[in-house]
């Protein structure tokens, strides 16, 4: 009997022993995130790390080629977009400096002027008055009337020569037409005696005058209401200060 107690003591413990041992075998494979984390110690950083080895690259390869058309972008506006910018002189003391960048227009008959696309770009600068203002391509003296205003520069075209079709026109009565030189430039000075249509001026004399380094061409026109030699001497000292720039 008691040999029989004592087998069956023995049977419950190694039934209470198996059931422990089969408990602690289910909790280690209950945690399985656990035991890869401990096995592969990179775990969810390996894939952080892999992630942004592939995203950073990118975003940066999209900056560096942003910036590169960006800079390539502004390269070109420059060169290519006109530009009109007033400094101080640096011929005459005491007077300004406009610095214009323009698209190059063509012409036939040196009245009447066209634009065509992929125009090149005709810079120059001219010095002026302080006194007087200018705004887009008209001058201003210190009353606020007109007194000058800026053509559109040309691009003569091959066998082209300064003036080579213009002829007086009906419409005004030319006074003089002759030489003139800026350093290297060669050019021509018209006065005529013109009758503007509207407006409360019945006559007034445009001084025309252009200048050219044998393939861009500088126009400007003055205006008086009466020949005046000492307008013309301002004028003449004004072209003298003209350049373009390369």
């Amino acid at each position: 009997m008691n040999r029989l107690k004592l087998v069956g003591k023995l049977s419950i413990f190694m039934l209470v022993a198996l059931m422990i041992l089969t408990g602690c075998s289910k909790g280690d494979s209950a945690s399985p995130g656990t035991s890869n984390t401990q096995n592969n110690p990179s775990g969810t950083k390996e894939t952080s790390s892999q992630e942004d080895s592939v995203v950073l690259p990118v975003q940066n390869t999209d900056d560096e080629d942003t910036q590169d058309d960006s800079k390539n972008g502004d390269d070109v506006n420059t060169e290519e977009e006109p530009a009109f910018n007033i400094e101080e002189a640096e011929q005459i003391e005491g007077w300004k400096k406009i610095i214009v960048k323009d698209y190059a227009y063509v012409t036939e008959d040196w009245v009447s002027y066209s634009f065509r696309e992929n125009s090149p770009i005709i810079s120059y600068s001219l010095e002026f008055p302080s006194q007087w203002k200018v705004e887009y391509s008209i001058f201003t003296d210190e009353n606020g009337e007109k007194i000058g205003e800026l053509l559109p520069p040309v691009m003569m075209k091959e066998g082209q020569t300064l003036l080579d079709t213009w002829k007086p026109s009906d419409d005004y009565e030319l006074i003089s037409k002759e030489d003139i030189k800026v350093g290297e430039l060669t050019g021509v000075k018209i006065i005529t005696k013109s009758y503007p249509y509207g407006g409360d001026i019945d006559v007034w004399y445009p001084h025309t005058y252009y200048l050219t380094d044998g393939k861009r061409v500088f126009i400007i026109s003055f205006y008086t209401l009466d020949i005046d030699l000492q307008k013309q001497e301002l004028f003449d000292k004004i072209i003298s200060t003209f350049k373009f720039l390369d």
